[in-house]
């Protein structure tokens, strides 16, 4: 999708058009983790060092930036708390079943498993069936324990904080976003509910296309530290930058894809709680669920987390938090997010908005508190962000995925309809 966060690697920024033919990418045994030799010495060769303001646009430093976010960028500790690990129970290993398990394409060909994992440019993947660990996988992470830049998936677990204080009563669905922060009242949120805001039908003059250097969302990024240009003369915190977008068309009648509105709702969580986003979601769910690590958000120039894009986390941890959804919420012998949420994400939003959207692919979802819905019968949800990260849960098979990745351009676009069809056969595969 375009829509999640990151930058277009130079080399490939013509590639980004909208267009049925596959971008000219390496090939991916060409850019295998072992092979690259970033940060290796003291010091590191010119050449090999990664920096803050080249891992983005030099591919394939990336690949080992996403796991090592925290030595370029500031962060803040989302605590696991002193609770004893959970333990994640392994099941029949499938590995070999999986990998040949066939994936029929959109043009009719036919890759197995393995090639979809090689082609998405697979970090870790790991997959539970009935809560057991069936296939897990690090082709391009040697370390299981490092903590994974996330991107967009951030966004799921800012909806869910959200959703929670929305349930307590803490957070108002229907108030108005600027009642709440009134340094918005001249931005595009005025009029724009935060129910408007957690499904991205609030609407804002923004663009968010990476392919274009002039686009608002690479000016977001700038002013939020993800990326460093001497060249710019705008905001250098999220709070600056926030109140200069303007609006656009009605509210409530169109879905958007804005990574800035988790940024506002961010703010409207820490206004409310009197609370920075990781410390809630270390308070209410990381250390409840038995986590092996802790997990970090990325900051801005003033210590405010990118709400909608910071989140790093290991494979096994994020497991841990996809069984506890699919779970109903229990984990760990504790209710950690109320049932009724779920199936609030669950039910989904306007299909009808979001149909305008057009991602080819993504027929039939709607987009409800920060989270893709699927409305395919066997009820999937999916936390999804750019270069290829993904939490997958389908209630029906009692099947859950992660996969982190370092796919070369910005966008899950040239990779989403193929990871559709291999998750489709995963599940047609599992007995139910």
């Amino acid at each position: 999708m375009t829509m999640m966060h990151g930058f277009q690697p130079r080399a490939s920024r013509r590639l980004h058009a909208a267009t049925d033919n596959a971008p000219d990418l390496p090939a991916p045994d060409s850019v295998r983790y072992e092979q690259l030799g970033y940060m290796r010495g003291f010091p590191p060769a010119p050449e090999k060092q990664v920096t803050r303001s080249d891992y983005l646009v030099q591919y394939p430093k990336l690949r080992w930036a996403f796991q090592h976010m925290r030595e370029l960028i500031p962060s803040r500790q989302v605590r696991r708390g002193a609770a004893a690990v959970s333990v994640l129970a392994a099941g029949e290993d499938q590995s070999e079943a999986i990998n040949a398990l066939p994936v029929e394409l959109r043009d009719g060909s036919t890759i197995d498993f393995a090639e979809f994992l090689q082609r998405s440019y697979t970090d870790a993947c790991i997959i539970l069936h009935r809560g057991k660990i069936i296939f897990e996988h690090y082709p391009n992470q040697p370390d299981p324990l490092s903590p994974h830049m996330l991107w967009s998936v951030s966004k799921s677990f800012t909806g869910l904080i959200a959703a929670l204080l929305v349930a307590e009563g803490t957070l108002d669905a229907q108030a108005q976003v600027t009642d709440i922060i009134p340094e918005l009242a001249d931005s595009g949120w005025r009029g724009a509910s935060v129910q408007q805001v957690l499904d991205m039908t609030a609407d804002i003059n923004y663009s968010e296309v990476y392919a274009d250097g002039t686009s608002d969302v690479i000016h977001y990024g700038l002013s939020a530290g993800i990326t460093q240009s001497p060249e710019w003369t705008g905001p250098t915190s999220l709070y600056d930058y926030l109140p200069s977008i303007g609006a656009a068309r009605e509210h409530g009648r169109y879905f958007a894809y804005r990574t800035v509105h988790t940024e506002v709702l961010g703010w409207l969580i820490r206004r409310t709680s009197g609370q920075d986003v990781a410390t809630l979601i270390g308070e209410r769910i990381w250390s409840k669920l038995g986590a092996e690590e802790d997990a970090l958000m990325l900051l801005d120039s003033t210590g405010t987390e990118w709400a909608g894009a910071g989140l790093n986390a290991t494979l096994r941890d994020l497991a841990r938090f996809a069984e506890m959804l699919r779970s109903g919420g229990r984990w760990n012998g504790e209710q950690i997010i109320p049932e009724a949420i779920i199936d609030d994400i669950r039910g989904g939003a306007d299909k009808t908005a979001f149909a305008d959207f057009g991602r080819r692919g993504m027929e039939g979802y709607s987009y409800h508190n920060q989270w893709w819905v699927s409305h395919n019968p066997d009820g999937v949800y999916e936390a999804m962000g750019v270069h290829g990260q993904l939490i997958h849960i389908n209630p029906a098979t009692e099947l859950t995925v992660v996969r982190t990745a370092s796919h070369p351009i910005a966008s899950n676009e040239f990779t989403y309809e193929m990871t559709r069809a291999a998750l489709e056969a995963l599940a047609r595969h599992l007995p139910r």
